[in-house]
């Protein structure tokens, strides 16, 4: 990826016109040249980087200056930055890289960028007044420094000051340009935005309490935890006010996470329907929209990685040119027409957006996450987290990191393996095989440091090393799997990480495992100008607050909305503990039965698991189709057509599938088909070491047992009911267990639910009884769907109907 885009300036400095650039930026947008290439895109910790560079410079005469402060203005621009070094005797400007890779290598590929660093530097160093009118001529010299080796690598330069002042003109003439176009599209931008009205005739339920609350918060840089109802329009009720504050002057720029490709797709929708001067990038994972997803980002293998440099700032601009929303497939086919990589294409414009759609990871992940979503134009990034219940456990995963002995053995296979290389990755494979693990079952260990020196060597040799990465695609996994450990190590604190160790020989894995992530997205949601972490299931807010590292009193909202269109029903005499499912499997199957005659529709079944699932269906025979485990997307597609299709009264298809899977959670169904939904059991985890150390860090600050065991399983629970009654469409929600009568249990539901208590033998009546209001009430003349809790009119919300 390119370097990242300078702090942007404080509002009222971009109103009045003035920009400030960090060096490092401005010279890698404007002189950026060459490749992409996996090889060189790992970078050093920056402390590590300080230390060496320190180590390195010390000894130097008294009038050597170590991070010598510049700066400069050429028009509107003001240029900023560090010397690394300066001898104002001697007329020395040192620009200072640490890297792992070959120094001579990434400066073939990265130097134009890293040289011109060091002219501006020296540019800025003549124009401060800093650099004597007798200096002839100023030395600049580019130093790359390994952070673990004593060698250097320099290149030098002598250029005379007038040329270096045209240099820094040129540089920043170019960049000015750029940015002022930005400019005049963000002003026309604004003027539509701030008339924009609500793409639908009315907010539907308490869609207004929703998009107010949003405002508000993208105005006053607040964060707050939403609930609203699945099939609310939730999507469309963040997204328009978020659209709304940008036209307002209060936020610069919207980025929208979402957990799976169903929020996407909604999110698409949202900004399409709203945001038609809007310009908006969509991050496609790297593997789907990639042209050549089995060869590495090598410009030697790859014809759409060499040269993008080159190429990338026409394809920018013409991806950007577009009001609208920049779908994969739109990105793809800018990125086919100009010869380069899509995914870094839709990376680089994302940089420029108005809005940006992607992924959890983009943000929260430490390695990959994007260091773009601020920008000289961009200084307030507004953030909405969708399906924010999922939140706390991605954030664990990306947090945490594996090292499985087998695939180092295999890179230690492939052909033609360095020498350097294949003793660093044997020296990782015995501190492997050294672990203290009882019979290879899953346990912990203390953290395990003969074996993370031996990774940072290893990983060291992986990366200055130029291997062949298309005939030895092993060694580019074993650097990416060395490279994300050592960064996850290097990040753990004790009490919130855990090392894990399983398995013999070579079925070795070491796990760093992350049980506590709340201060990790906490700080990440810092930064941004305000966050709306939004969900149809984070009830009760303060266990979710607490997991998202904020207290109690946070900002939060829960809303309604469809109440009367969602009856829910609690069976307690059908036991699905695991002892019991046998012996109640019977009066489970004849209640399924009962609720799909009654229900005027097809039925959705949820199980805790397959073989339950599969007990089920045996018995339900034809009348019942199954998801199976890994389906693939034809089948996938399969099963939603035979749930999903409309039926008519009596004659529901039952479909049957798995809690906190794609059918029970991230698929809309259309509510005209699916109507009612029974959840069997609250499907608690299996207890493992996993969720039993979660459970003991966690509990420093309350139960850890509810945190690691209730909570993920209740969240399942609402999940599945949210499949029905979506849109104002009536729908029936059967809960069968008798923990669903419990207070701990009914603490997570939703309080917007009124929840029936009811016996197995009593339900059918009940239901009945339910499509009979449902029906009578749809026959009464349409009300205006305006929330009863808004006290508010229109003009309450900036220029809103």
């Amino acid at each position: 990826m390119a370097a990242a885009l300078a702090t942007a300036p404080a509002a009222s400095e971009a109103a009045a016109g003035a920009y400030i650039v960090a060096v490092k930026d401005l010279a890698a947008f404007v002189h950026r040249r060459g490749d992409l290439h996996y090889r060189f895109q790992a970078a050093t910790l920056a402390a590590e980087g300080i230390a060496r560079q320190r180590a390195w410079q010390q000894g130097r005469g008294a009038g050597y200056r170590r991070e010598v402060p510049v700066a400069a203005s050429h028009g509107a621009l003001t240029v900023r930055g560090r010397v690394d070094g300066w001898d104002a005797a001697a007329g020395v400007v040192e620009e200072v890289k640490t890297t792992r890779a070959e120094a001579a290598a990434l400066h073939r590929h990265v130097g134009a960028e890293h040289l011109a660093q060091a002219r501006l530097y020296g540019a800025l160093l003549v124009l401060a007044g800093e650099a004597s009118e007798e200096l002839p001529a100023l030395r600049l010299r580019l130093v790359y420094l390994h952070p673990k080796q004593p060698d250097e690598t320099v290149f030098e330069e002598t250029w005379q000051p007038p040329d270096l002042i045209a240099y820094f003109e040129a540089t920043c003439g170019c960049y000015l340009a750029w940015l002022e176009g930005v400019e005049a599209r963000l002003a026309r931008r604004n003027r539509h935005l701030k008339a924009l009205a609500f793409p639908f005739a009315n907010f539907r339920g308490e869609q207004r309490r929703v998009a107010k609350h949003a405002y508000r918060g993208f105005r006053d840089a607040a964060h707050s935890l939403v609930e609203a109802p699945t099939g609310s329009g939730k999507t469309i009720a963040t997204v328009f006010p978020a659209l709304k504050a940008m036209g307002e002057g209060e936020l610069d720029r919207l980025v929208f996470l979402t957990a799976r490709g169903t929020g996407q797709a909604a999110a698409e929708a949202a900004l399409e329907r709203s945001g038609s001067a809007c310009v908006a990038v969509v991050l496609t994972a790297k593997a789907r929209i990639c042209f050549n997803p089995e060869l590495p980002c090598d410009p030697a293998c790859c014809t759409y990685a060499h040269g993008y440099y080159e190429r990338q700032p026409a394809a920018r601009r013409e991806l950007l040119a577009t009001d609208g929303v920049a779908t994969g497939a739109r990105v793809a086919a800018v990125a086919k027409r100009h010869r380069v990589c899509p995914f870094e294409l839709s990376i680089d414009a994302a940089a420029w957006a108005d809005a940006i759609v992607a992924d959890y990871n983009y943000v929260f992940d430490p390695v990959v996450r994007l260091k773009r979503l601020e920008g000289p134009l961009f200084a307030r990034a507004g953030l909405v987290i969708d399906e924010a219940h999922q939140l706390a456990d991605r954030v664990r995963a990306m947090l945490g990191a594996a090292l499985p002995r087998a695939e180092l053995r295999a890179a230690l296979e492939s052909p033609g393996v360095p020498a350097p290389v294949a003793k660093a990755l044997r020296s990782v494979d015995r501190a492997l095989g050294q672990l203290p693990v009882a019979a290879g079952e899953l346990c912990e260990i203390p953290p395990p440091t003969a074996l993370e020196r031996a990774v940072a060597r290893a990983e060291t040799a992986l990366l200055a090393t130029a291997v062949d990465a298309e005939r030895a695609p092993a060694l580019a996994e074993a650097t990416w799997l060395l490279l994300r450990f050592r960064r996850a190590a290097e990040a753990a604190t004790p009490g919130s990480f855990h090392y894990l160790a399983s398995g013999r020989g070579k079925r070795r894995v070491l796990e760093l495992v992350c049980t506590v992530p709340s201060a990790h997205i906490q700080a990440t949601l810092q930064p941004f100008h305000g966050s709306v972490r939004l969900s149809g299931t984070v009830t009760p807010a303060a266990v979710f607050q607490r997991l998202h590292g904020f207290d109690a009193a946070a900002p939060a909202l829960a809303v309604g909305g469809g109440l009367d269109s969602l009856g829910v029903f609690a069976v307690a005499d059908i036991s699905t503990y695991y002892r019991d499912r046998e012996r109640s499997l019977a009066a489970l199957v004849a209640l399924i039965e009962d609720v799909c005659r009654a229900t005027p529709g097809r039925c959705l079944v949820a199980f805790p698991s397959f073989t339950y699932l599969d007990a089920a269906a045996a018995r339900l025979g034809d009348a019942a189709c199954s998801q199976r485990p890994a389906m693939d997307a034809a089948a996938r597609a399969t099963f939603l057509e035979e749930v999903a299709a409309p039926a008519a009264a009596g004659a529901g298809r039952i479909g049957l599938v798995v809690m906190g899977g794609l059918f029970a959670e991230s698929v809309d169904f259309d509510s005209r088909a699916v109507r009612s939904v029974v959840v069997v059991g609250p499907g608690l985890p299996p207890r493992s070491l996993h969720r039993d150390l979660i459970a003991a860090d966690e509990s420093a600050a309350g139960d850890g047992r509810e945190l690691a065991y209730l909570q993920p399983a209740m969240t399942r629970v609402a999940q599945a009911v949210g499949r029905v009654a979506r849109g104002g469409e009536p729908g029936t929600a059967v809960l069968v267990d008798p923990r669903f009568a419990n207070a701990r249990y009914r603490a997570y539901l939703p309080r917007r639910w009124r929840v029936e208590q009811t016996r197995a033998g009593d339900l059918a009546p009940r239901l009945a009884a339910f499509w009979r209001r449902t029906a009578s009430a749809a026959t009464r003349p349409a009300t205006a769907q305006i929330c009863p809790h808004d006290e508010a009119k229109a003009g309450q919300f900036p220029t809103a109907p």
